[in-house]
């Protein structure tokens, strides 16, 4: 008997693993084993196809002919999908033309027996081409790896307060569509058990609340030495909590994780008694003898033979491109045009506002310099810092005197901060020229601008007087953690040819932390769809004047950032990433994107004016 193994060409790389080891423990087995990409080879007697997962080859092959019921009641369909999403639910709808299915989790097992499908349970488990338990150097204290949802940032980000000291890396995919090769946001391969081997806990986060146990992340891991704390779950036997894993509630995982990392017997005895019980517990050569038995049992049907093999046509890279394009989501609302209209109301209004306080100034000061220097601290005499911190504030003086401590707790001490106050009607002038006098020996400088002027100009003067190597982006109601800049200059340093470095930023209210943004790598076609990178960057001082800095266009208003990095991402420059959380973004329904957020239409249109290489998409 053979088990041909069909996998649809563009589907996730989680699944393509998973065949390699069941192959690998069937040949072991005796089993004849095969794969192939988006077709099924002819039938014979001896031959029993393992279709791997089903609700993605059908829905990558949409559109062409599909295998007859002959085929499909010569399949076993193995299934990985949690209960309550359309993915489960398409397996389930298929489930009944299958010979046979299989589900790697009870959970799911069970959902389907409620829906009346005899699926059976394939455990995932300890696979030799998958045991790195002897790795290298654990230089990795935390490790996640898993799908962008709101609930998992928002869980993730409350973290930060325990483990922002700790060598963190985040590895957070987009699953809007497969990930059918390997990014710097989806790792597989030997990047994966590199990872894995570097790590000492690995944090279990689900993507929603069903308590589903994501078996093939955990078993991974384990296999590969880490220290398992995981959301509590249920179908996660024979394993034992308190022995091979921690579990806790979600916003408890973050003090679970550094609990171990300062309990050195409570890490090391995890670590050997979790992997003693996969090997001995959970071989995954027991799933691989399920497998096979279902396989005889299809292979003693009679065979019915149909002109559709010959009929197959292997998808091309055109045909998955134009299958995936249908499931991309669309940026198009009806309501867009209104929503075009309001934005430019609000702009139209808020440059009549300027206006009218350059007319005021002009009638009051006469010949008044359009920037002056309010205040200079004893400390910036003589100073040859690395970085130059630039701080523009409008209106900011309940949040600028912790945006600036921040700056104090910094490990990094060679840095300068050039503060640029953009005509506030608050008190924020008066609030950073009081903060320089308390730190009279930190190095800063106060410029102000008499009337209000806009992002682009205010960070540009401030960029003008910058004396530092590299500039960071700090605007007035954000802050830094201590081990920001130090980290972000490292990045750079090892990435000689960036053109700036950013890491993950923990979102936050006055409730507390309420997500993460810049979680994704640098991939300049992420920019036709939106901007993904805040402006809260290390960027080299040099370059950003040679693109001129920020582009002091009104349509532009809150985008200045976005505009930037496709003028860069144009010119072939690009941003390193730190896959870890190296400062706190304020959201505010008083912030620029209570107006930037109305409509970014005329945005993305402007902006590929400058960059239509990297607006296509490209």
């Amino acid at each position: 008997m053979e088990l041909a193994f069909v996998l649809a060409r563009g589907q996730n790389l989680f699944f393509v693993e998973l065949v390699a080891a069941l192959r690998a423990e069937l040949e072991r087995l005796g089993v004849d084993t095969s794969v192939h990409m988006g077709v099924f080879p002819p039938a014979r007697s001896d031959l029993v196809y393992v279709l791997v997962p089903p609700h993605e080859y059908f829905t990558l092959t949409e559109g062409r002919p599909e295998p007859p019921p002959s085929v499909l009641a010569r399949s076993i369909f193995v299934c990985a999908e949690q209960p309550g999403t359309p993915f489960f639910d398409r397996n389930v709808q298929l489930a009944p033309r299958a010979g046979a299915v299989f589900d790697i989790n009870r959970l799911a097992v069970r959902a389907m027996k409620a829906a009346e499908i005899d699926a059976e349970h394939l455990q995932v488990g300890w696979a030799s081409t998958w045991d790195h338990f002897e790795g290298s150097e654990r230089d990795i204290d935390v490790l996640f790896m898993g799908a962008a949802t709101e609930r998992r940032l928002e869980h993730l980000s409350s973290y930060v307060s325990h483990l922002w000291d700790y060598r963190c890396h985040y590895v957070i995919s987009d699953n809007s569509l497969p990930n059918a090769a390997p990014s710097d946001s989806f790792v597989s391969g030997d990047d994966k058990w590199s990872l894995l081997s570097r790590s000492r806990v690995l944090i279990n986060l689900h993507q929603a609340t069903a308590s589903y146990f994501e078996w093939l992340r955990v078993v991974q891991a384990m296999a590969s030495g880490c220290v398992v704390v995981s959301e509590t779950s249920v179908g996660y036997e024979p394993l034992q909590p308190g022995q091979d894993l921690l579990f806790g509630r979600p916003e408890t995982l973050g003090l679970l994780a550094q609990h171990v990392l300062e309990d050195e017997r409570t890490e090391t005895e995890l670590r050997h008694r979790a992997y003693r019980t996969l090997r001995e517990k959970l071989p995954l050569r027991e799933s691989a003898e399920a497998l096979a038995s279902a396989g005889r049992r299809i292979a003693e049907q009679p065979i019915e033979w149909t002109p559709w093999f010959s009929k197959q046509r292997p998808l091309s890279e055109r045909d998955v491109e134009r299958t995936l394009q249908r499931f991309r989501p669309s940026h198009d609302h009806p309501s867009d045009d209104v929503r075009r209209v309001l934005k430019d109301l609000k702009l139209d209004l808020i440059d009549m506002r300027r206006a009218i306080s350059r007319l005021s100034r002009a009638q009051d000061d006469s010949g008044m310099a359009e920037l002056e220097v309010h205040r200079r601290s004893t400390g910036w005499l003589g100073a040859t810092p690395r970085v130059t911190v630039l701080v523009s504030v409008y209106n900011y003086a309940a949040c600028v005197t912790r945006a600036l401590d921040s700056l104090l707790r910094s490990r990094c001490r060679s840095w300068e901060v050039v503060i640029v106050d953009d005509g506030s009607s608050d008190e924020s002038l008066d609030t950073a020229s009081d903060w320089i006098s308390h730190h009279d020996t930190a190095p800063a400088t106060l410029l102000h601008h008499p009337v209000n002027r806009g992002l682009a100009l205010t960070r540009n003067a401030a960029t003008a007087f910058a004396r530092g190597e590299f500039c960071f982006i700090l605007d007035a109601d954000n802050e830094i953690y201590p081990n920001c800049l130090e980290r972000l200059i490292y990045t750079l340093e090892q990435n000689p040819r960036a053109a700036f470095a950013y890491g993950m930023l923990e979102q936050f209210t006055d409730s507390g932390p309420v997500g993460l943004m810049n979680v994704f790598p640098w991939e300049p076609s992420r920019f036709a769809e939106r901007n993904y990178i805040d402006a809260m960057a290390l960027i080299r001082t040099k370059i950003l004047r040679t693109v001129g800095g920020y582009r002091a266009d009104p349509r532009l208003y809150g985008w200045e950032d976005y505009d930037l990095w496709c003028r860069m991402a144009e010119q072939g420059m690009w941003g390193a990433h730190l896959p870890s959380v190296v400062a706190r973004y304020r959201v505010s329904e008083n912030s620029m994107r209570s107006v930037t957020d109305i409509s970014v239409a005329d945005v993305r249109s402007l902006i590929a004016e400058g960059s239509p290489t990297v607006m296509a998409g490209v």
